[in-house]
């Protein structure tokens, strides 16, 4: 009987080896075989309009998320004494933004800044309306999670990526520092209100992002940097809760810092 039952189990062990060797041999021939190339891609278009009908259970479902998002992006920074608007040359959304990245270097990162820059593409609305400015407002300024980057700089380069920005017409912002677009060039420029030395080094404040060349101009690439990852969307939160805090509007001047 025990010679039976041996016999018995190496069958069924030979049975099992010779399917697992035809399976093998089936997967090597699939893999051998061409790839299909694609022959036709079909879609259908599902307009989403007030007609489409909703969802009750993916709505509670994302209910508490949902709820707790809008708290929080609608959560009040400050208020706005005016109207700003992105513009060129002279954008007063922009000089606002370039206000809080100047003040953020110097008062949360604690860094020597003279001057701070916001490119004219980065700027992502056109319009601040007059009143209570949001975190919603933050991210619509700012929606990309750019850095700010604190850079040494000479006279004489800064002459150069000032000469770029009159070139394209101005726009953007500018804090620290103004300048006059004569046939397409920057002149007068002055930095703190002195006009700018060709020799001294500055700290200039500006985004990773044209930092690294983004724009066109690579002088920066190469020169003394600081970097704490500290984003340019913080700035400008913190920037509006000082005035909060200190019971007071955001107020941009009227003056043109950037002129033609």
């Amino acid at each position: 009987m025990k010679f039976i039952l041996i016999e018995a189990l190496l069958r069924q062990r030979k049975l099992m080896l010779a399917f697992s060797h035809a399976g093998m041999v089936v997967v090597f021939a699939l893999s051998c075989r061409a790839p299909q190339a694609l022959s036709e891609i079909r879609f259908k278009d599902y307009p989403v309009g007030k007609s489409a009908g909703v969802d009750s259970v993916y709505i509670q479902m994302l209910a508490p998320y949902s709820d707790s998002l809008s708290k929080s992006m609608n959560e009040v920074l400050c208020s706005n004494e005016r109207e700003l608007f992105k513009d060129q040359p002279n954008s007063d959304l922009g000089n606002f933004m370039a206000d809080a990245y100047l003040w953020a270097a110097r008062e949360i990162l604690k860094q020597p800044a003279d001057m701070a820059f916001m490119n004219h593409g980065g700027v992502r609305i056109n319009r601040l309306g007059k009143g209570v400015i949001t975190r919603t407002n933050a991210y619509e300024m700012m929606p990309f999670d750019n850095q700010l980057v604190n850079v040494e700089v000479r006279g004489t380069v800064l002459r150069q990526f000032v000469d770029r920005l009159a070139a394209e017409g101005g726009g953007g912002g500018v804090a620290g520092i103004s300048y006059r677009i004569v046939d397409k060039k920057a002149v007068d420029i002055r930095v703190g209100g002195q006009p700018l030395d060709d020799n001294r080094v500055y700290h200039m404040v500006n985004s990773d992002y044209v930092v690294e060349g983004g724009g066109g101009f690579k002088g920066f690439q190469s020169l003394p940097q600081l970097r704490e990852g500290y984003l340019l969307r913080d700035a400008i939160i913190d920037y509006c809760r000082m005035h909060n805090n200190k019971g007071m509007s955001v107020q941009v001047g009227t003056e043109k810092r950037i002129s033609q």
